[in-house]
């Protein structure tokens, strides 16, 4: 005879979820340890940390703010989109005032001139990622064999007396601007290095602009004077002035030696411009940014910047895009601004006040 054992309703449910683990092969704690490794793991690094939440970048106004940001809104909307950041763009009274926006920390990135961007690494830490290109052509295509350089002549009118740098002493020259960095303190520096001090040996004005002092060269108001190559091509492309252009055919902003220059001015007629001396390559004005932002957003700036040359429709209305021309090369981009540090120091040159005319 058996006898029938009656264990607790309780107890026999507890034995009978235990036997069924145990026929499964599954440890009761697994659920509970994977949500605390789950919990404990380290989060995902966020691509975008540090990025600000506006881009906000400084131009110099010159004469007409409404026109400088009218003509850089096609890259601001660029930008916006390739960033996924709202981009703002600021104009600035002097060179200075962008400067000291940036050491402030009021605008992040900057395109200034070459002399005032040496004066913003000193002052506002800012920090060089590509150079600008642009181009006159019409329609504005691009073309990969404009360089990021240009260069300051020094021309005179056929027949005015002036056929050699040395026979500039005593001569009337028409520079362009005091600030100018092609139309004053480079071929200023040039002549000093040729023994010439302008200020003493030559009778020199500012013209204001590098028209204006070709004109004065072509009108015969002085014997010689100052600008661009760019500049005298333009002109002589759209009639202004006759030009004798050198005979290789090749973009105006190339080097060209002084076998060539000499024997381009022995070939041109009586009355016609001629010039008489290239500076070495001036680097075109860089696009910088403040160094302490994060090192993925300045690349992703860079990247954009880079980019455009790769957008035709962008190119024909913004007539400009970037390069990087030290990313093949052991150097780094600032360093492509030394020889302008030199002329800084051979001139003495205050940055400070430089930048605020």
């Amino acid at each position: 005879m058996f006898t029938r054992i009656r264990l607790p309703l309780a107890l026999s449910s507890l034995l009978i979820v235990g036997l069924l683990i145990a026929a499964c092969g599954a440890a009761p704690t697994a659920a509970p340890n994977s949500a605390a490794e789950a919990a404990n793991a380290p989060a995902a690094a966020d691509p975008r940390a540090g990025w600000p939440e506006t881009f906000r970048l400084g131009l110099f106004g010159g004469d007409d703010a409404e026109e400088v940001l009218e003509s850089n809104e096609p890259l601001r909307t660029y930008l916006e989109a390739q960033l996924g950041v709202p981009v703002e763009i600021f104009t600035g009274t002097s060179y200075t005032a962008v400067i000291e926006a940036m050491r402030a920390d009021r605008v992040d990135a900057m395109q200034v001139g070459p002399f005032s961007y040496i004066l913003a690494v000193q002052e506002a830490q800012a920090e060089a990622i590509v150079v600008g290109i642009s181009t006159s052509a019409e329609p504005a295509v691009y073309d990969p064999n404009l360089q990021p350089y240009y260069y300051s002549a020094i021309f005179t009118r056929k027949g005015s007396g002036v056929e050699t740098i040395e026979d500039l002493r005593g001569q009337d020259f028409s520079f362009v601007d005091p600030a100018s960095t092609s139309g004053h303190l480079i071929p200023k520096t040039y002549l000093v290095g040729k023994g010439i001090n302008p200020d003493e040996e030559m009778n020199t004005i500012f013209a204001g602009s590098h028209p204006t002092s070709v004109e004065a060269v072509a009108n015969g108001k002085v014997a010689a004077g100052a600008a661009t190559i760019a500049t005298l091509y333009r002109m002589n492309r759209e009639g202004q002035v006759q030009l004798c252009t050198f005979p290789d055919g090749g973009e105006p902003n190339m080097q060209r030696s002084e076998e060539v220059i000499r024997s381009t001015y022995e070939a041109c007629p009586e009355g016609s411009l001629a010039v008489i001396a290239l500076s070495d390559p001036i680097p075109n004005t860089p696009f910088a940014v403040r160094q302490e932002l994060p090192d993925s957003f300045k690349q992703a700036v860079k990247q954009a910047l880079l980019n455009i040359k790769d957008q035709p429709d962008l190119v024909t209305i913004y007539k400009r895009w970037f390069v990087d021309p030290t990313a093949d090369s052991a150097i780094n981009l600032d360093q492509l601004y030394n020889p302008l540090r030199d002329v800084a120091t051979i001139l003495d040159l205050d940055l400070k006040e430089l930048a605020e005319q």
